[in-house]
């Protein structure tokens, strides 16, 4: 483990206090455990009630996280000190999930602390619990905006665990943006775009944006190539992002394909396809989303 950062993620997390809303942006596995077990040590030790609500990251992870240091994890569980919510097989809510909901429930959560005689609140949220919940993360993120809007002023604070492998970089963005504290090693990922060979053409994988434009063109100019006389196709069904700059990088090598060959995108999402028709781009200059085509026409060449 790297001593500076190491360093750096003790002091973040001893940095904060009642009220803080902390956004941790990591990958690396050694200081994530470093940086939960200090959080719910403090916690533990000034007498504060704390809250783990777990998701990928799950009860074994967690217990032998607490368990390398004197959190003493059974115990605190048995006096009430430490709780442990595996999200996903028990849901903080009933029924639908309502970040307005959810929120309360975290601010009930508070006052249940202060009445049970603890000091205040800590919670430490694998924030993958969102997904394990079922919770679309536009929800998600309204839930963070609510508690953040909410923490200052009770005994209570929040440290949400983001792993940049589990979360694409505009939702990493968003978060960071979201809270009034960021620490972690950041986004130490993979190219956010993966782009795979397929009998028909391309398989487009992750984030299309301006730092992985360069790949994405040069993808389009080698499958055009390898698809010599037969339509281009492009699978979406694995992007998760795409900026304008991708979007006319599709259409200018639809454009160049020629009157008797089209680029077709197959399962593009509604983002994508909103795009194309706010600009005018679906269906013209050869780029055609796999949908829209006539009642039995296929592409060129072998579908």
């Amino acid at each position: 483990m790297d001593t500076s950062q190491a360093g750096a993620t003790v002091a973040a997390v001893g940095s904060m206090a009642y009220g803080s809303h902390c956004c941790f942006v990591s990958a690396d596995e050694e200081i994530v455990r470093l940086a939960v077990h200090s959080y719910v040590r403090d916690g533990l030790s000034a007498d504060d009630r704390v809250l783990c609500l777990l998701g990928r990251r799950d009860r074994t992870w967690l217990m032998s996280t607490l368990s390398e240091g004197p959190a003493w994890p059974a115990e605190r569980e048995a006096d009430g000190s430490l709780v442990v919510v595996d999200v996903g097989a028990t849901p903080l809510w009933e029924g639908e999930f309502s970040p307005e909901g959810m929120a309360q429930t975290f601010f009930a959560a508070v006052e249940q602390a202060l009445a049970d005689g603890f000091r205040g609140l800590r919670v430490c949220g694998d924030m993958t619990w969102g997904r394990a919940g079922g919770v679309a993360y536009d929800d998600l993120h309204e839930f963070e905006r609510l508690a953040g809007l909410g923490l200052p002023g009770r005994r209570a604070m929040g440290f949400c665990l983001y792993d940049p492998r589990e979360f694409s970089s505009v939702q990493v963005d968003a978060q960071e943006s979201l809270h009034p504290l960021v620490a972690g090693t950041g986004r130490a990922r993979p190219p956010s775009l993966q782009v795979t060979d397929t009998t028909k053409g391309l398989r487009l994988i992750g984030e299309a944006d301006v730092a992985t434009r360069a790949l994405l063109e040069e993808a389009l100019r080698r499958a055009t190539a390898a698809q010599s006389g037969r339509d281009l196709v492009v699978d979406l069904s694995a992007l998760e992002f795409a900026d304008l700059g991708a979007m006319e990088s599709l259409y200018r090598t639809a454009a160049a394909l020629g009157p008797d060959r089209r680029l077709v995108l197959r399962a593009a999402g509604p983002a994508v396809r909103k795009v194309l028709d706010l600009l005018g781009w679906s269906g013209a200059g050869g780029l055609v989303v796999d949908g829209d085509r006539p009642s039995g026409e296929r592409s060129g060449g072998t579908q």
